[in-house]
């Protein structure tokens, strides 16, 4: 019999390959609701702020990769009507400003940074033109059969102060309930 810990294991980790797989594929509609029916199951191994920290990175993974599927559908377009190279499309200074904007802004993140401890703009190390490495951030948090803090999501996110707190709330916890426990089995023994 699967045990919960094997299956949020098993389920983190098709996470992870289904993840990967949308990156090197342009037919993912698929894939993309699998990996929404993986994110509503429950992963009770890991802390409640981790999860909600990798679905935000996961929404913002594919809400970039909208913006990358309709920039490859318009590589397609052009690439029919020119029979050319899409690349030479794309270097014609034939867009508009809001369009010049976004793009801009898709090759850079805001950035914690622990020294002035305040978030700024830094030009990505991931590139958020090309499905290569989308979901790096939310794969570099599945480890171990549960979600961690990363150095990627540290370096975005912070120090996880939170998550140490939830961590000492559920120690605390734990305590409490085994001494009830104990307590209980005392009794009963009389």
């Amino acid at each position: 019999m699967v045990t919960s810990q094997e299956r949020q294991k098993a389920n983190l980790t098709k996470m992870k390959k289904v993840m990967e797989e949308i990156e090197n594929t342009t037919d993912d509609s698929y894939l993309i609701a699998e990996l929404h029916e993986l994110l509503k199951k429950p992963y009770s191994l890991s802390l409640k702020w981790h999860m909600i920290v990798f679905k935000s990175e996961i929404d913002k993974s594919l809400w970039y990769l909208e913006d990358i599927r309709k920039e490859e559908i318009e590589i397609e377009k052009m690439k029919r009507r020119k029979g050319k190279d899409p690349k030479e499309g794309l270097k014609q200074g034939n867009c508009k400003f809001s369009e010049a904007v976004s793009a801009f802004k898709l090759d850079h993140q805001m950035v914690y940074d622990p020294k002035t401890s305040k978030y700024k703009l830094s030009k990505s190390g991931v590139s958020r033109t090309t499905r290569e490495n989308i979901f790096a951030i939310p794969k570099s948090m599945i480890g171990n059969g549960k979600l961690q803090w990363s150095e990627a999501v540290k370096q975005k996110w912070g120090e996880d102060t939170i998550g140490q707190t939830e961590l000492l709330e559920r120690e605390l916890y734990n305590r409490k309930s085994t001494r009830v426990d104990c307590n209980r089995e005392d009794e009963l023994s009389i």
